[in-house]
């Protein structure tokens, strides 16, 4: 049956990709599933060398992405959920994509994306022998509920069959899980933001959590009634400089450590590629090569992605949430961004409850000379978030359809300007397809041209 599994779901794959209507990333491993139930398990088994798994609100794709990029360097065969179909098909497809037609496998170690309701239904069916946690923020408030709900989810996860935990050791939330495994802690040496965690009272005895004002230092955040703090860091990055399309830091072990230039701006990229070498150098893989491997990383499609469209600058950037919003929007601040689209859709994979549009700094933009385009399903909602944000409505146009927004904005900057787009995740993929067109359209005019 696994055979049969995996040439249905092959088939399905090539048809999808032939057919331009997606990237085959979660359906055919729905099809597969529904031949052969356990065909998850079955083709974990094979893996040689293990399975980590990447969980959390904020992160899991470019943390991923980043790690896979180490892995590579250090000549481990992965399987990888790149597109970030982290549910349990998109996995299982993953899986697939992998496996040859008589259900065998050259790939040796398993890496995956998993979405934080997925992981206890993950590690039923397979054995992590680690998961990366990145940190716990509200996301999908009409999925999730609050964070005891996320939290106790990834809870589960990692009991169920005693997983190493990798965690954020600037994040209360995640320091606070209970796992009864032996724990591993990342974090920064980075002067202390509140806003890296929504956790105001100590989730041991209630009083209220200190923030420290000055560099971190093995106690950053702090209750001052019962001693509960952050732990000591097993890796760490500190020295972080941030510029606009990059930044550059040295990660530490107890014993050494190492300069790094990453090809990605923000300080949550920063906390990104700290999270992928701590659990690469938990796998034994020297400071060398994690250093290689994060300077060699190649962007995820709409994750802090650069491109080049009609001699113009790009830059995607996922949000989805208050806290990960924030973040991209202080980037955006900081950019010399001539224009930028925020496209807000409502649908399921989105989170129906756009409220937290109204928690997210957007604020920070009003100082900026540039001009925005709103655009999606909630356009409206999002043009007023702005006004309330300060930014005059002779800055903020209303587009909802995003290929109209996307080739308006394209019209009104000159070529070598800068053009940001924040898209929740539905929008994204919508934007996938606006750019694909674009890219055909150019190859077609050169080679149109060349005739």
């Amino acid at each position: 049956m696994a055979c049969l599994a995996i040439l249905v779901a092959k088939l399905v794959s090539n048809l999808i990709r032939l057919s331009g209507l997606g990237m085959a990333s979660s359906l055919p491993g729905k099809v597969a599933q529904t031949i052969y139930p356990k065909i998850l398990p079955y083709l974990a088994e094979k893996l040689t060398v293990g399975c980590l798994a990447v969980t959390g609100t904020n992160g899991k794709s470019t943390t991923s992405g980043l790690l896979a990029s180490i892995l590579s360097q250090a000549n481990y065969r992965v399987i990888h959920n790149r597109q970030g179909a982290n549910l349990i098909p998109g996995i299982i497809a993953a899986f697939v994509q992998a496996a040859k037609w008589n259900a065998t496998l050259t790939n040796n170690f398993g890496l995956l994306e998993v979405d934080e309701a997925a992981l206890p239904l993950l590690t039923k069916a397979i054995n992590c022998q680690s998961i990366v946690v990145t940190n716990l923020y509200r996301d999908q408030l009409d999925r999730f509920g609050e964070l005891d709900k996320t939290a106790r989810l990834i809870m589960e996860g990692i009991k169920e069959k005693h997983s190493q935990a990798i965690l954020n050791a600037d994040d209360p939330n995640v320091c606070n899980l209970p796992c009864s495994t032996d724990k591993i802690f990342y974090g920064l040496n980075y002067r202390s933001d509140k806003a890296n965690s929504e956790i105001s009272y100590c989730p041991k005895c209630g009083n209220e959590i200190s923030y420290s004002a000055s560099e971190i230092s093995p106690n950053a955040w702090h209750c001052a009634n019962c001693g509960y703090g952050q732990p000591q860091l097993n890796f760490f990055a500190d020295r972080i400089q941030l510029f606009p399309d990059s930044s550059t830091f040295v990660v530490n072990t107890k014993d050494e450590n190492i300069a790094v230039n990453l090809p990605l701006p923000g300080i949550f990229n920063v906390y990104n590629a700290t999270a992928a070498g701590a659990a690469a150098s938990n796998l034994g893989i020297n400071l060398e090569t994690i250093k290689l491997g994060l300077e060699k990383y190649e962007t995820l499609f709409g994750r802090s992605e650069k491109l080049s469209i009609n001699s113009r600058t790009v830059i995607i950037q996922l949000i989805k949430n208050p806290a990960g919003a924030s973040k991209s929007l202080v980037s955006l601040a900081n950019s010399q961004c001539a224009k930028a689209i925020i496209a807000i859709n409502d649908n399921f994979a989105d989170g129906r409850d756009v409220s937290w549009l109204w928690d997210a700094n957007f604020e920070v933009l009003s100082g900026m000379n540039a001009s925005f385009i709103v655009s999606g399903q909630r356009a409206q909602d999002m043009a007023v978030r702005l006004k309330y944000a300060g930014i005059p409505e002779n800055k903020i146009s209303c587009v909802p359809s995003l290929p109209s927004a996307f080739r308006v904005a394209l019209d009104q900057i000159q070529s070598n300007n800068t053009l940001w787009v924040l898209p929740t995740y539905t929008a994204l993929l919508e934007i996938q397809r606006i750019i694909k067109r674009y890219n055909k359209t150019t190859a077609n005019n050169l080679h149109a041209s060349s005739k």
